[in-house]
């Protein structure tokens, strides 16, 4: 590739990393005034967490199914269009009175996201080669944590101020910018980056079993560090608000710290990809991920500065998540490009499908202690080590 697409290439990364950024920013915004959410539609905390995880069970089924959807109408179409459809049904969830009407309209947003985000994916790793892919995701999520620290803390004063309908629909217009971006960036016309696979040549059911026997164990790592880390998402602000009784605009400050370590955790994983071995970074990833386990086990035994421990189980569960993750994610998509949008699929839909599942029951066992969590977290870090073992 020329230093002029490759130019052109990284730019267009840049616009599909900033798409990324405002869609998390939906959800980093709405997760401290979860609490407030339940309370205003009267659905109580251990239902509408539950309901909450369902909804990223939805947007995994969606993801698995996507792909074909995608190399249809093409990832770049794909991109732009699912981004102002979520904008519109993140406005119609705000504005929603009832129970239902809510739901129904969080869902779909979530299904419409999950389409998006298989197109997303696959154009990324289509703009580049499989070592700048590795790196450069790790400094674009790097740059989706340091938005993240503004977000929730955005989101917790507005929301306190004036009220979470306000706050969630302010923060989806900017969505409405994604489609301007494309057409003044479109992807370099390379070989690389076709939009779409050739039409009449649909990946067989074959094939797709082939790529999944191919790609299990990044799969296996990718979706036990995501179950860990979903939970923990879902379950956070609800103990930071009943067992630490932290106010909303608290909850997002901590939600701002944690996205702090994920930006120092990128960053570190994105700089040591070219002195240290990929196995490496995933071994110390799995290793925080344990501290963090025994953290939160310890928690659910003792009193004795619970915040405090609280809050250092978090911050290992990021590092882990952020040294695991982009090798993970490269390894996955390190394919063919007409395979790349099915792999995009695999990887969100069972990675969500996981982590979904997973806050799903420990959502249904909640009771003001952090003991399902620390369960989830003890199984998930021992089900990546025992994976890792079959690295070579």
């Amino acid at each position: 590739m020329t230093a002029r697409l490759r130019s052109a290439a990284t730019i267009v990364y840049v616009c599909l990393v900033f798409r990324t950024i405002l869609v998390a920013a939906l959800f980093d915004v709405i997760s401290p005034a979860l609490p407030l959410i339940s309370a205003d539609l009267g659905v109580s905390q251990a239902r509408f967490q539950a309901f909450f995880s369902a909804t990223l069970m939805v947007g995994a089924a969606v993801f698995i199914c996507a792909p074909w959807l995608v190399d249809h109408i093409g990832r770049l179409r794909t991109v732009t269009v699912s981004a102002a459809a979520t904008c519109l049904l993140a406005l119609l969830s705000a504005a929603a009175q009832s129970y239902l009407a809510y739901a129904v309209a969080l869902l779909a947003m979530f299904a419409v996201n999950a389409i998006g985000a298989v197109g997303t994916r696959a154009l990324m790793r289509d703009l580049l080669t499989h070592e700048r892919y590795k790196r450069l995701f790790a400094y674009g999520q790097a740059a989706l944590q340091a938005t993240s620290i503004v977000a929730p803390l955005a989101g917790g004063w507005v929301a306190a101020a004036w009220g979470w309908r306000a706050m969630f629909a302010g923060f989806c217009l900017p969505l409405l910018a994604v489609p301007l971006l494309f057409a003044m960036f479109p992807p370099p016309a390379a070989p690389t980056t076709r939009d779409a696979r050739p039409s009449g040549q649909a990946m067989s059911w074959g094939e797709l079993a082939s790529l999944c026997m191919t790609a299990r164990i990044p799969l296996i790592l990718l979706c036990a560090t995501q179950g860990s880390y979903t939970t923990l998402l879902v379950a956070k602000p609800f103990l930071l608000a009943s067992r630490f009784s932290l106010p909303v605009t608290a909850i997002g400050i901590v939600f701002a710290g944690f996205a702090g370590v994920g930006v120092i955790g990128y960053l570190c994983s994105g700089a040591l990809m070219a002195r240290v071995s990929e196995r490496s970074l995933v071994a110390a990833g799995i290793f925080f991920q344990c501290l963090s386990a025994l953290g939160l086990m310890l928690l659910s035994i003792t009193e004795v500065r619970a915040l405090h421990l609280f809050l250092a189980a978090l911050a290992a569960a990021q590092l882990g998540y952020c040294l695991v993750v982009p090798v993970a994610n490269a390894w996955m998509m390190n394919v063919a490009a007409e395979y790349r949008a099915f792999a995009a699929g695999m990887l969100g839909g069972l990675q969500t499908l996981t982590g979904g599942a997973v806050a799903f029951l420990a959502g249904i066992a909640y009771n003001d202690s952090a003991l399902p969590v620390a369960v989830v977290c003890t199984i998930s870090a021992l089900v990546a080590a025992v994976t890792l073992r079959r690295v070579h």
